[in-house]
């Protein structure tokens, strides 16, 4: 049985990369929560790197927004 330990930096850089492919789930096909989301948008503010933050807000914003996604 073989563990892989991952920091906390790479593990949010591995979500952010998958959302900016606009994939809103992990590698075993597992959506991704609003809560953890949010948690990287938190992550990369206090890293001071907006571009990212922008790129996973608007993500949010897309992905979680009622009226446009679930009222048709």
């Amino acid at each position: 049985m073989s563990f892989k330990l991952k920091t906390l930096n790479s593990f949010m850089y591995e979500i952010y990369n998958r959302l900016s492919e606009n994939k809103p789930f992990d590698n075993k096909l597992k959506p991704y929560k609003e809560s953890k989301i949010k948690e990287v948008l938190e992550y990369f503010e206090q890293q001071e790197d907006y571009e990212k933050c922008k790129i996973i807000s608007d993500f949010l914003n897309k992905r979680f927004n009622h009226t446009q996604n679930y009222l048709k």
